[in-house]
């Protein structure tokens, strides 16, 4: 295969890679938002006696003397709750190998480039021994590339199935805390970013019992 042939070929490759990466690229950023912003949005849809939080406090009413309201920090349970690192470790994974993805592409481009402009200059066996590694780490790219495609495959079915897991196992809980408590009337959520709520009293606060308990509850599932 002459130089020329060679240059045209890896151009091609090139920008079929170069296309493919922007694509991940876009996965991964609606990827890394679904652990937050899909658990928010769905907890939303949940009715106000499902809402992941609580702890008592005592408010006088006309209708209802002993109105009892807790909270948990959805925040804090998003950090701390083992079902959610989990998910969002297998996110960061994913990033790694992504990461080390277009290192290796702007590696490859940088040198390609290079070639390019020096090539000519270049003994033929010097050419032909260039032309032979850049097409050897085309051909890994491509590789890693499929493997990339085929991670992301898996993640998002991953991230599908166990989110809604996710999030089904922390209303059960807390319906099942509030049950065996029999003490909340209303149990809201706090989150920075959503909470309507400015100011919670603290006393309100069950955050640590409730992501202990689902921690505890977790574990006991995957038997660790």
């Amino acid at each position: 295969m002459s130089t020329e042939q060679h240059t045209n070929e890896q151009k091609s490759c090139n920008s079929c890679t170069h296309k493919c990466l922007i694509a991940l690229n876009i996965v991964l950023l609606i990827g890394l938002a679904v652990l937050y912003v899909l658990f928010f949005k769905s907890t939303s849809c949940k009715t106000d006696t499902q809402e992941a939080t609580a702890i008592a406090q005592s408010v006088e009413t006309t209708d209802n003397p002993t109105l009892t309201i807790g909270y948990i920090d959805t925040d804090s349970l998003m950090l701390q709750y083992d079902f959610a690192i989990e998910l969002n470790e297998k996110l960061e994974s994913y990033t790694r190998q992504e990461n080390d993805y277009k290192d290796m592409m702007m590696r490859f481009q940088n040198d390609y480039n290079n070639f390019l402009k020096t090539g000519a200059s270049l003994t033929l066996t010097e050419q032909k021994k260039t032309e032979e590694s850049l097409k050897k780490r085309a051909d890994q790219l491509a590789k890693m590339e499929e493997k990339l495609m085929n991670e992301r495959t898996k993640l998002e079915t991953v991230i599908q199935v166990d989110q809604k897991k996710m999030i089904d196992a922390v209303y059960a809980f807390v319906r099942d805390y509030n049950a065996k408590h029999q003490q909340f009337n209303v149990i809201l959520k706090k989150s920075f970013s959503e909470s309507p709520v400015l100011y919670m009293d603290s006393t309100m606060d069950i955050t640590r019992e409730i992501i202990d308990g689902l921690n505890e509850e977790y574990r006991n599932v995957k038997g660790k």
